[in-house]
């Protein structure tokens, strides 16, 4: 299956490989985020490929790039539910610093959410690291609520993550 679809202002589309340097500059845009994630606050490219190809290997897991008129803004990583497992992930959504407080995270999301409602999903989850303020504002405001903490690896490191999830309806 091929993912894209589009809103307001964002194309969503599934990432080529050849795309990651445009997703390393959004990664390094974001200094506080990549020291969360590996206590540096730049990523390399070979981070960032073992992190892709890692990602892609989960089943029904898709990488996609975020668009603003055909310019890179953004890259989400998604699994969708399957016959497995009904849950449905949005497992990374980072946009260049350049493009935050604009409204696009916001709108990437209830995209993905609009799709996963079309697909018969009843919920979205998400893994928050315990310390990234700014995310749990941003997913709380979105009506994502904690329902779990748990130890796991974020980046590099293995640390404390808030599960939250969206109930959605049609």
């Amino acid at each position: 299956m091929t993912l894209s679809f589009s809103g307001k202002q964002l194309v969503i589309r599934e990432l080529q490989r050849a795309e990651l340097p445009y997703v390393l500059d959004m990664y390094n845009s974001n200094p506080q985020y990549n020291l969360l994630r590996s206590r540096t606050d730049t990523m390399s490219l070979p981070e960032l490929e073992a992190e892709y190809h890692s990602a892609l290997a989960i089943p029904h897991g898709y990488w996609l790039l975020l668009t603003v008129k055909e310019a890179p803004v953004g890259v989400m990583h998604v699994v969708l539910s399957s016959e497995h497992d009904a849950k449905s992930w949005v497992s990374l959504l980072v946009l260049h610093a350049s493009w935050q407080r604009t409204g696009l995270g916001t709108e990437a999301v209830k995209l993905f959410e609009n799709f996963c409602l079309l697909r018969g999903t009843k919920h979205i989850h998400h893994g928050i690291i315990a310390y990234n303020e700014p995310a749990l504002l941003f997913w709380g405001k979105l009506g994502y609520e904690q329902y779990r903490q748990v130890e796991a690896p974020v980046g590099q490191l293995t640390q404390p993550v808030l599960l939250v999830a969206k109930w959605l309806e049609a």
